[in-house]
């Protein structure tokens, strides 16, 4: 779907150059042609956040089975991790997937293990505006399930989508 819409994009894009750019062109070819480009774009992760994509957090000291239960209560697959000693910044995203390959897996207790230990490090983020087939995009080519989302303007983190 994402390089069906990418072949599309780029078809409007040649049609914009050949008719030798917008300032020429009457104004209701160049709101047609910006509906139809707004249309293959797709919606934005702006348009699918929601109160179930709010960010949780832990803390970096947060043990597993606590950050397991914190998604569990939330009803999300991932918490972002804190780090409080240096202003609240986000070190690191612990998700199911972190769960089940770095501790299960590993046969590591949930409850003396901190999240620190087998989080992702430095996790990517993903701009709201960013249309939902290249967020699709990042996340398949990046092999993760959750993409934490920022606001261009504040560049806070105001939701996780998944």
């Amino acid at each position: 779907m994402y390089e069906n819409s990418k072949k599309l994009h780029e078809a409007m894009e040649g049609v914009h150059a050949e008719m030798g750019g917008m300032q020429n062109q009457p104004n209701h070819i160049v709101q047609y042609l910006d509906n139809l480009k707004s249309l293959i774009n797709g919606p934005t992760l702006d348009s699918v956040l929601d109160q179930s994509t709010y960010p949780v957090y832990v803390d970096i000291k947060s043990s597993v089975f606590d950050a397991a239960n914190l998604m569990k209560d939330n009803r999300t697959t991932a918490v972002l991790v804190k780090d409080t000693k240096n202003n609240d910044e986000v070190t690191g995203i612990f998700t199911s997937k972190d769960v089940v390959l770095r501790v299960i897996a590993a046969g590591i207790d949930p409850k003396t293990c901190s999240v620190i230990r087998v989080m992702t490090p430095k996790p990517d983020f993903a701009s709201s505006e960013l249309t939902i087939h290249q967020a699709l995009r990042k996340m398949f080519d990046g092999r993760y399930l959750n993409l934490p989302v920022i606001d261009p303007l504040t560049q806070e983190i105001i939701g996780i989508q998944r």
